[in-house]
């Protein structure tokens, strides 16, 4: 409760311009003789006194009682959160119940008071003269007042929100189902401080005006008074309304600046607090849902690094060393990660497994279906099955655990130094070139990719490799490349020329010149995922 009631005290000091304008309109009275005239003593203005206090201290009290649960309970941190949106969204509105009913009591008790006493007294209290006395009492307590206290609210929950947001309690939410919402749009504040300090201040000056002619003159003089009381209350109030939206509209252009700078500088993780349920609150709303969006995109771009790099960890580091080859592989991604993979696995004999896949469709999908491979295909080479059987076992396992219309192209070898013989199979691969003395030829595929139906029976074939011979296996993002003009795409056939250009060529030059090559025919590094896997006999 002790925090409670040091919120409390510190609402109430907010409230300063209601006393204020009470003081100033009894103050008015008394120096130009109203108070006097209508018997106002000392004794009545301190009972006034003390019912001003009590219905806008009870008024602020009500007001105030829902702010009670979250400046005390703070268990649970997501509720006490919605607890606030809820509750600071209600405030405006709960204020202006609140005092405009202390307001309108007020008003009436005046009326009947200072009319009664005005009538007992000895001086003239005529119609014209309650009517006045009612216009000011009414214009002063049933709408400056209630005016006033709303625009105190305000700032003091704009300054409430700037505090919890500096805790980390960003109250987010706004009371947009009101049906007042119209009274917080900041296109109709100026409209209403018009309203409060201008246009009714002015209609009652002319009923003034017209209640004074045909008058006697006291009752001109006491109209001119109230006349008097009614400016100074409404030039005062005009003046302290506009100071506090021109504090409010700063101190939320310097938040939004604020979280502008943030979004500039990339510091998404920071919050634009809402201060004010109208145009600006959904300003800051959505620059924050903005800063929300950007903050989950780096963060994605952190995970997409870190899978990068350990899709990255699954590629062979170095090509291994065979006596009279020479291998040389390459991969380029067209997304952080992909679905393309080439390895070479070496058995305990000096027999090595050649292997280049390409998973259907890119990203993530692609790319955990790699790593699935990548992992079959290490445990069965640790196991040395003839790939023809790794190839049946891999198409089986896929078949159940890949989505329907998903599947893998895969070329798979062996090469068995000790024979210079190359024993391979081709999955619904692009073909692989192998050029030697009989000139270039491709290794078509024999069968359709893994994944697509079981039963499927892959059958190999032994190519015997002379000195000189090369083998490049690559995915289609080599043979789909784009022209600049998008008309055409690179081909096998102009794959197999540049092949026959580069035969005499260190076979370790080779990604870095068929890139070069692709580059300039016009690629795209988004177009797809390229790979290649390069084998050269030596002697």
């Amino acid at each position: 409760m002790g925090i409670f009631n040091k919120h409390f005290r510190n609402y109430l000091l907010y409230l300063w311009p209601l006393p204020l304008i009470f003081v100033l309109g009894q103050l008015v009275m008394r120096v130009n003789g109203n108070a006097s005239d209508l018997g106002i003593s000392f004794v009545l203005s301190l009972l006034d006194i003390s019912v001003f206090t009590v219905l806008f201290c009870g008024a602020a009290w009500w007001s105030f009682q829902p702010l009670k649960t979250f400046l005390i309970s703070r268990d649970n941190p997501e509720k006490h959160r919605r607890l606030i949106e809820s509750v600071m969204a209600d405030f405006p509105w709960r204020t202006l119940k609140a005092y405009t009913i202390a307001g309108w009591i007020f008003a009436f008790y005046l009326i009947i008071v200072i009319s009664s006493v005005a009538l007992m007294g000895e001086h003239l209290f005529t119609w014209r003269m309650f009517l006045a006395l009612t216009l000011n009492f009414s214009f002063g307590a049933g709408v400056l007042a209630p005016a006033l206290a709303v625009a105190s609210s305000v700032v003091y929950s704009t300054r409430l929100r700037a505090k919890f947001a500096h805790q980390g309690l960003f109250v987010s939410e706004l009371g947009s189902e009101h049906v007042e919402r119209y009274l917080t749009s900041s296109q109709y504040r100026p409209w209403l401080v018009f309203l409060v300090t201008g246009f009714i201040p002015t209609l009652i000056l002319g009923l003034f005006v017209y209640l004074s002619q045909e008058g006697q003159v006291a009752e001109e003089h006491f109209i001119l008074a109230q006349a008097m009381v009614l400016l100074a209350m409404s030039i005062t109030a005009g003046v302290i309304l506009v100071g506090f939206i021109s504090h409010i509209l700063k101190q939320v252009t310097l938040s939004l600046k604020t979280g502008l700078h943030h979004l500039t500088e990339g510091q998404f993780s920071g919050r634009v607090p809402v201060l004010l349920d109208d145009e600006f609150g959904e300003l800051a709303r959505g620059l924050n849902t903005a800063m929300l969006g950007l903050q989950e995109r780096e963060d994605l771009k952190d995970s997409l690094a870190i899978a990068a790099e350990i899709q990255q960890g699954l590629l062979p580091k170095h090509a291994p060393v065979i006596p009279y080859y020479k291998l040389e592989g390459f991969q380029q991604t067209c997304y952080s990660v992909g679905g393309d993979y080439f390895d070479y696995i070496e058995l305990e004999d000096g027999r090595v497994w050649l292997m280049v896949a390409d998973v259907s469709g890119k990203g993530y999908p692609a790319a955990l279906t790699m790593a699935n491979l990548q992992a079959m295909l290490r445990g069965l080479a640790a196991v040395d099955w003839p790939i023809e059987v790794a190839a049946n076992y891999l198409n089986e396992t896929l078949c159940d655990s890949m989505a329907a219309g998903r599947f893998v192209t895969l070329f798979m070898g062996k090469l068995q130094p000790e024979t210079h013989s190359l024993v391979w199979m081709n999955a619904g691969h692009v073909p692989p070139l192998l050029a030697n003395a009989e000139g270039i030829r491709p290794l078509e595929a024999s069968s359709p990719p893994l994944g697509l139906m079981k039963g499927i029976t892959y059958e190999v074939v032994r190519t015997e490799l002379e000195p000189g011979d090369t083998l490049l296996a690559y995915t289609d993002g080599v043979t789909e490349t784009s022209s600049r003009l998008g008309k055409e795409m690179f081909g096998e056939a102009r794959l197999r020329t540049w092949l026959a250009d580069h035969l005499e060529e260190p076979l370790d030059h080779y990604p870095t010149m068929l890139l070069d090559e692709l580059n300039e025919y016009g690629r795209n590094e988004q177009d797809d995922d390229l790979t290649i896997l390069c084998v050269r006999r030596e002697k």
